[in-house]
C-alpha cells in the first residue's frame, strides 16, 4: 500500500473504551505516531440523529505535511444514551493531495461501507475501532495517478483555534469548500463543515468554536490572503533592507583592509630600507674595528721605540674617541617597525665606556684591569647587542608582528566601557604574550566558563580590546572562579588565554588585542561544586 495517502475510522465505543481510532489501507508507524486523535470537543460540538460534520485539517510529522479531509456522521453507543456520540472516516495525505473531486468520492464511498457494515439500526455494532469492517473504495488507486505536491502551507495551528462553517454540504459545494480552506488550514487548528441547523445553533450557543456562514467564511479567506499579502511585502522590505546594508559593510571591510595592505606595504618598504642601510653599515663597522686596531699597533710601536707614554696616552684617547663617535654613528640604522625602542635587557650602573679626558681613561683603565675588559671589548658587546635587536625586528615582521619571549613593565589599561571601580596598577606582561607552558598555574584550570558568565564577559569584551584590558574584564566578571585563584598568576593565565583563543587575537602595533570572540575562558572548578 502506498504510505502518502490512506484512511482513519473512529467512532465513539462507550464503556470502557471510550473514542478510538485506527488506521486502513496504508500509512506507517513513524507517520501515524504524529496524526491527532479526530475526536470532537463535545462540549463544543455535538451531532444529532441524521447530522453530518466535514472537516479539514493541517499538521506536521517532522519535515512532512499532513493534510486529513474528514466527515463524522451520528451513530449512538452500544448500552448508551448519552447523545453526541458518532462514527468517522478521514481521508490522509502525506505531503500531497489530489483533486478535490476525487478526494469527495473516495470518502464518501468509504464512509457509506463504514456506516453501513458497523452501523445496526443506529448503533455502533462493535466495541473497537480495529474491529472495523471497512472496503477499499473503486477508485482509490486512482489518487496515487492525480496526487499533486501540496504547496508550503506553513506552520499549522496548536492554541483550540476551530472554525465552524455553516452552509450547504452538497458534493459540488463540498469541491469548492474543500478547495478554498486549503489556505486558510494554517489558522486553525481544524476547519469544520455543517448544513445542520441543529449542529450549528449547538456550538452557537456554546460560544467555543467560532461559526460563521459562507460570506463569514469569504472574509476569513480574504483576511487571511491579506495577512500573506502583508508577510510577503514585509519580508520583500526586509531583503532589501539587508541588500542595502550590505554595500555599506562590503566598502567598510574593504576599505580597512585596502588600509591595512597599505600600511604593511609601506613598512615592508620602510624596513627593507633600513635592513639595507644595516648591511651598509657593517662594512663601515669593519674598516673602523680595523684602523683602529692599526692604530693601536702604532702606539704600541712608538712605545717601544721612545717610551713617552703621557704622549702617547693622549694619542690613544684620541684616537679612543674619534672610534667611538664612528662606531655610534655606524650603528644607529634606526629600529625596524613593530619594535620597542627600549632594550629588552635592562641595564644598571652603567657607567661610561668611552672618556674624553685623561681622568675618564684612568678610570676606565683601572676598572678594566679589575674586570678584564677594555676599550675594545665593550664597543664590539655594544656592537653585538645591537646586531641581536635588529635579526629580532626582522623576525617579527617575518612572524606577522609577534615576538615571544620578552616582558615590559607597564601600567595595566583600563576599558572605556568599565565601570569607576578602582583597579590595582601591577607590573604587568607586555600586550604580545609570551610563550609559557600553562601548566605554571595553580591550581590548573579545570573547566571553562559557562555560557551565562561567559556571556558577560562578551558584553564588555568589545573587539580591538587590548588582552591587559580583557583579563581585567575576566576577573572582575569572575572573582571567585578566575581571580582569587589567578589574581597574582596574571602573567601565566593571560598566556594561557593566549594559547586557547590564539585564532581570536591578532597584533596592531605593539599591542596584541581581541580581534574575535573567545571561544574558552578557563577556570577553575572546586571538585564537586555547582556550574
Amino acid at each position: 500500500m502506498d504510505s502518502t495517502y490512506f484512511f482513519s475510522a473512529f467512532g465513539t465505543f462507550g464503556n470502557p473504551n471510550g473514542f478510538r481510532q485506527s488506521y486502513f489501507l496504508g500509512g506507517n508507524a513513524e507517520t501515524v505516531k504524529h496524526i491527532r486523535t479526530f475526536d470532537l470537543k463535545t462540549d463544543a460540538v455535538q451531532l444529532f440523529p441524521g447530522s453530518r460534520v466535514y472537516g479539514m485539517r493541517l499538521e506536521s510529522a517532522g519535515s512532512s505535511c499532513i493534510v486529513s479531509y474528514t466527515v463524522y456522521s451520528f451513530a449512538k453507543e452500544q448500552n448508551s444514551q448519552r447523545g453526541g456520540t458518532f462514527i468517522g472516516s478521514s481521508l490522509i495525505f502525506v505531503d500531497k493531495t489530489a483533486p478535490e473531486s476525487l478526494t469527495i468520492d473516495v470518502l464518501e464511498e468509504f464512509h457509506q461501507y463504514l456506516e453501513k457494515h458497523n452501523v445496526d439500526d443506529g448503533t455502533i455494532a462493535i466495541n473497537h475501532s480495529d474491529k472495523f469492517s471497512i472496503h477499499m473504495p473503486k477508485d482509490y488507486d486512482k489518487i496515487n495517478l492525480n496526487a499533486r505536491p501540496v504547496e508550503s502551507l506553513g506552520v499549522s495551528q496548536s492554541g483550540n483555534n476551530y472554525l465552524m462553517v455553516y452552509t450547504g454540504t452538497g458534493a459540488s459545494q463540498l469541491q469548492t469548500l474543500f478547495s478554498k480552506a486549503l489556505g486558510l488550514l494554517t489558522a486553525y487548528d481544524m476547519i469544520y463543515f455543517t448544513e445542520s441547523r441543529e449542529v450549528a445553533e449547538f456550538v452557537q450557543h456554546k460560544g467555543i468554536f467560532k461559526i460563521v456562514d459562507l460570506n463569514g467564511f469569504d472574509r476569513e479567506i480574504q483576511k487571511s490572503q491579506e495577512e500573506k499579502l502583508r508577510m510577503v511585502t514585509s519580508f520583500i522590505h526586509d531583503l532589501e533592507k539587508e541588500k542595502e546594508n550590505l554595500k555599506g559593510d562590503k566598502k567598510t571591510i574593504i576599505d580597512d583592509l585596502e588600509r591595512q595592505i597599505s600600511q604593511n606595504e609601506r613598512r615592508h618598504q620602510e624596513n627593507e630600507k633600513k635592513i639595507s642601510e644595516s648591511k651598509s653599515g657593517i662594512a663601515v663597522i669593519h674598516n673602523e674595528f680595523d684602523q683602529y686596531a692599526a692604530k693601536m699597533d702604532t702606539l704600541i710601536n712608538t712605545l717601544k721605540s721612545d717610551g713617552k707614554v703621557e704622549a702617547v696616552r693622549k694619542l690613544h684617547l684620541e684616537s679612543r674617541k674619534t672610534f667611538a663617535d664612528k662606531i655610534r654613528q655606524g650603528k644607529d640604522f634606526g629600529a625596524l617597525n613593530s619594535i620597542s625602542p627600549a632594550s629588552p635587557f635592562p641595564q644598571r650602573n652603567v657607567k661610561p665606556p668611552l672618556g674624553n679626558d685623561l681622568e675618564d681613561f684612568r678610570r676606565d683603565h683601572s676598572e678594566n684591569k679589575k674586570r678584564g675588559l677594555n676599550g675594545y671589548k665593550i664597543a664590539f658587546w655594544s656592537l653585538l647587542l645591537l646586531m641581536l635587536a635588529g635579526i629580532c625586528g626582522y623576525l617579527v615582521l617575518l612572524d606577522q608582528g609577534k615576538i615571544r619571549g620578552f616582558t615590559i613593565e607597564e601600567k595595566v589599561a583600563v576599558a572605556d566601557h568599565q565601570s569607576d571601580d578602582t583597579l590595582i596598577k601591577e607590573p604587568a606582561v607586555s600586550e604580545t604574550p609570551a610563550v609559557l607552558p600553562a601548566a605554571q598555574l595553580n591550581p590548573f584550570p579545570n573547566d571553562n566558563l559557562n555560557e551565562n558568565d561567559w556571556r558577560l564577559v562578551a558584553k564588555k569584551a568589545v573587539s580591538g580590546i587590548k588582552i591587559d584590558s580583557l583579563i581585567n574584564i575576566i576577573y572582575k566578571e569572575n572573582p571567585s572562579a578566575i581571580k582569587d585563584y589567578y589574581k597574582h598568576q596574571r602573567k601565566d593565565y593571560k598566556a594561557h588565554l593566549y594559547s586557547l583563543n590564539e585564532k581570536s587575537f591578532g597584533i596592531i602595533g605593539q599591542d596584541t588585542v581581541m580581534t574575535d570572540t573567545l571561544r574558552k575562558i578557563p577556570n577553575y572548578q572546586k571538585p564537586g561544586s555547582l556550574r
